[in-house]
């Protein structure tokens, strides 16, 4: 799932008022004894607020309904906020019981003590890890302990508008295309009237998962160094990248400029017909498809060097202070389960993690969906690190470059030395 937008990594602290309106009436900790002693647990899950609610909704009730001691009380927390506010609860000793968990936030988390080990659950049932990426398994685990059950991944594919294409006679984007095949077609793809832009070709967003990282791997820079003590995003190739993106918006004029982007969600516009290209994770196919229906399509992301693509994967964690471990553990083997990854693949929301369930997803939908599939052979995973404090002055700098207060390789610079400060300490 995305990790969307730079403001998930960013870790603030609320008040002590708030800290407590999060926490009150939502924890399972009251609540009575475990499964196990056959007295009923309720178990609290926790997920952001995005496009999967109503699928993790249905998962929830077909759990309840085969489960007579437990039930599953799903709550779905504003995407924006979700991290705050759960580092806010579990810091009280309090919060869910199950979560959901992106990578980058999992070393930060887990190294507090915030999350209940799933090792010696998986030796007692003889439950099998081998069932999902080695990848996603150990993205979740540390120190020889497995912490996470992996749910999904996503990879990135630029998503285009076939009817807007066809009215400008131009040729549908394709696995050879490259950085100057993308930028001559946003081009060609930009409406004016009246002296104003009526439609753009692209929708150049500061996402770092979704566009900054996926272009500078492509041009053969990694956003964090294999050792994680250090970040080369300030490399003449890295600028680069970014210095792309920035001409779509303030060169060529061919997509939104940064501060429109801020004003108005990249997605929507996307969605709006507005635009006519947009780079997006895989989660977001079944959205697209939604609002645009057959005129909507996916193709592999634009080369450089080489091909390139970041990868990531949410996990299902389980809170250290919860009273029903047990109770807990047998709501995320079901999520676990090939048959919720089934559920989740027919529906089109996301590439379940699960072995064997991605071609569902892939026929969920009339979109080149395996271009998502066959990119996992090119990407890199997104970095994950113990602190990510690292990525916040990426997003400082980001922004100020999107909003055209700083130059992109003037941005990136000091990007990269204030993030170094940061990596250089972990």
């Amino acid at each position: 799932m995305k990790i969307k937008r730079w403001f998930m990594f960013l870790f603030v602290f609320c008040f002590m008022g708030s800290m407590m309106a999060c926490s009150s009436g939502e924890s399972s900790k009251d609540s009575g004894e475990s499964a196990d002693s056959g007295e009923k647990a309720e178990v609290v899950w926790w997920v952001p607020e995005n496009e999967q609610k109503a699928m993790l909704q249905k998962i929830a009730d077909e759990f309840n309904k085969n489960h007579d001691n437990i039930t599953v009380k799903m709550q779905a927390n504003a995407g924006a906020e979700y991290y705050t506010k759960l580092q806010t609860v579990l810091a009280a000793n309090n919060g869910p019981d199950v979560m959901w968990m992106n990578g980058p936030n999992f070393p930060k988390f887990q190294s507090k003590g915030f999350f209940l080990s799933y090792s010696d659950f998986i030796k007692k049932d003889e439950f099998s890890m081998d069932n999902y990426p080695k990848s996603l398994v150990d993205l979740y685990s540390a120190g020889g302990e497995v912490y996470g059950m992996p749910k999904d991944y996503d990879t990135i594919g630029l998503f285009y508008n076939k009817e807007l294409f066809d009215k400008a006679g131009v040729k549908y984007p394709d696995a050879n295309w490259t950085w100057d095949d993308l930028r001559n077609a946003a081009k060609q793809l930009t409406v004016e009237s009246g002296g104003k832009t009526t439609q753009w070709g692209i929708a150049a967003h500061a996402s770092a998962q979704e566009a900054i990282y996926p272009l500078m791997v492509q041009n053969g820079v990694k956003p964090v160094e294999d050792d994680k003590k250090s970040t080369k995003i300030d490399s003449p190739e890295a600028i680069e990248a970014v210095q792309f993106l920035y001409d779509l918006m303030y060169t060529d004029k061919s997509s939104p400029d940064g501060q429109y982007m801020t004003d108005n969600d990249p997605t929507q516009l996307f969605q709006s017909g507005k635009v006519a290209m947009i780079m997006s994770g895989s989660w977001m196919a079944k959205p697209y498809y939604e609002a645009l229906k057959d005129k909507v399509d996916v193709a592999e992301m634009p080369q450089k060097k080489a091909d390139g693509n970041i990868i990531h994967g949410i996990g299902w964690v389980t809170n250290a202070k919860t009273k029903h471990p047990d109770a807990a553990w047998e709501f995320v083997k079901w999520l676990g389960s090939k048959e919720v990854a089934l559920m989740q693949a027919e529906s089109g929301t996301v590439i379940p993690a699960y072995n064997g369930t991605a071609e569902t997803w892939v026929k969920a939908l009339p979109m080149n969906l395996q271009i998502f599939i066959d990119s996992t052979k090119v990407a890199v995973p997104y970095p994950s690190t113990p602190d990510a404090q690292w990525e916040t002055p990426i997003f400082t700098h980001t922004t100020n470059i999107w909003l055209n207060k700083e130059t992109p390789a003037d941005g990136m610079k000091a990007a990269a030395k204030e993030a170094n400060e940061v990596l250089s300490k972990l």
